[in-house]
């Protein structure tokens, strides 16, 4: 299906329009089941280019394989995109014009022709014919089993993708319907701070263009995606063995290279690897130590911020568990949920509250505000005396000290709940620490470092 995207893309930059637009309609029959299910039937795609006359239809047919695109800077290569069809329909019908208000001709392949070579040209076919400068190309009767596997969400992400450089740009405009209004494609969003958007020069070979946002943990599908020339994606940065390292490969950073110059292998899957290229690699690796102070910059901040707001919320709690503690309250909480046995133990408390007189004014009720027993937490690199420990006591400022290196706090940073729960067992170590003196430091510190150990036991 990419292939006619291209096709209309190419088609839209030959007409040096300015209001070029590729629509992508899904159109779905009944399936005769009783249970108002629907089947992918067919999809067209649309563009207000170039066109193609019978003439041009004829040398397409006799010329596969050694397209006049070959010679240009343009998405589809060696007018192999047609023959896509057979992967997922049954026919495609070509229906374009190339000149305004002239009706179309239609282009038809079947598979079942593919074998002996047959096509047809249909000069005004009638049920494909349009009076629009532009191509539409319909593919019909799309495989039961491709059929099951494109949504209009599925499209429309993948497109958004796919041409996220030529949206960005303004090219061309792209849109998607499913037998409702059109809807927009945009260009895929990034997540994270931006930290680069810059044109980097390559000797002899123009420049290429780099946008990079840094995410403030690690994502899954984090990526750089290559964009080559006339702005088609090539494959994820990661996928070429030159930037299978760091920072190219950290999960925190993800965004995208458009490089015109760059040409595409023969499948389309990768980038030929020529003088160009490699001049585009060197330049690329002079980038790598200032990208990864930007990745560690930006998620220290990140996790600074987070941290703090977590930590408010331990704090919350570590001061609950004391409360409740004083008053023997912890034990009755078992009879219930937490939550429901918390929310009735928080109204005994605001029961046992003095309460005003019915007449009392509302504004003169008192208000009770218990003392905090949260302690003082803060993150800290350690020294090398802690260097192997999760936390310390810090006498002088009356403080504990998390070790923001430990590998464990870094584990539990992904996730706020596993994280406050973390800062608990620190607080439960430091204070028997406080409690019993630092003969038992080390067992207190395995302690918590089993807990942790053990919390996706605990869920």
């Amino acid at each position: 299906m990419k292939q006619f995207v291209e096709n209309a893309a190419d088609a839209i930059e030959q007409a040096k329009t300015d209001e070029g637009q590729i629509r992508i309609k899904l159109t779905y029959k009944p399936i005769l089941n009783g249970l108002g299910a629907h089947a992918l039937e067919r999809i067209t795609v649309e563009d207000n280019g170039v066109g193609i006359n019978p003439e041009k239809m004829k040398q397409v047919l006799q010329q596969i394989g050694s397209s006049e695109k070959l010679h240009l800077a343009l998405r589809g290569e060696q007018g192999i995109g047609l023959l896509a069809f057979a992967l997922i329909a049954e026919e495609l019908h070509l229906a374009s014009s190339a000149k305004e208000g002239e009706p179309s001709s239609c282009l038809v392949l079947k598979r079942q022709w593919l074998k002996n070579g047959h096509a047809e040209i249909i000069t005004h076919c009638k049920a494909h014919e349009h009076t629009h400068r532009g191509t539409i190309a319909y593919l019909e009767g799309i495989l039961p089993e491709i059929a099951i596997q494109l949504s209009k969400d599925r499209i429309k992400e993948y497109l958004g993708q796919q041409f996220a450089s030529d949206l960005r740009t303004n090219m061309y405009a792209m849109s998607i319907s499913d037998n409702h209004e059109f809807e927009l494609i945009h260009p895929q969003r990034f997540r994270g701070v931006k930290v680069m958007s810059t044109n980097l020069h390559v000797p002899k070979a123009g420049s290429a263009y780099i946008e990079l946002y840094v995410l403030p943990w690690e994502m899954s599908d984090a990526a750089i995606n290559l964009y080559g020339r006339g702005g088609t994606r090539i494959c994820s940065l990661k996928d070429l063995q030159d930037f299978n390292a760091l920072p190219w490969i950290d999960q925190r950073l993800e965004g995208y290279i458009r490089y015109d110059h760059l040409a595409r292998t023969a499948d389309k899957t990768a980038v030929v690897q020529d003088e160009i290229f490699r001049a585009f690699v060197n330049e690329l690796r002079q980038q790598e130590s200032k990208i990864k102070k930007m990745i560690e910059d930006v998620s220290a901040e990140s996790q600074e911020q987070r941290f703090n707001i977590i930590l408010g919320r331990a704090g919350k709690l570590i001061d609950k568990f004391v409360r409740y503690k004083e008053q023997g309250l912890l034990e009755k909480m078992a009879m219930g949920t937490t939550a429901g046995a918390a929310a009735k133990l928080d109204n005994r408390e605001e029961k046992a509250r003095p309460t005003e007189s019915p007449s009392e004014p509302k504004a003169l009720r008192p208000v009770l505000h218990h003392p905090t027993r949260a302690p003082h937490i803060k993150l800290q690199s350690p020294a090398n005396a802690n260097s192997n420990y999760r936390s310390w006591y810090d006498q002088k400022e009356g403080v504990i000290c998390i070790n923001r290196e430990h590998y464990e706090f870094l584990l539990s940073q992904r996730e706020d709940r596993r994280c406050m729960r973390y800062l608990f067992y620190i607080w439960v170590k430091e204070s028997l620490l406080q409690e019993f003196g630092t003969q038992a430091e080390k067992v207190a510190d395995e302690m918590v470092g089993l807990l942790a150990e053990a919390e996706p036991l605990l869920r």
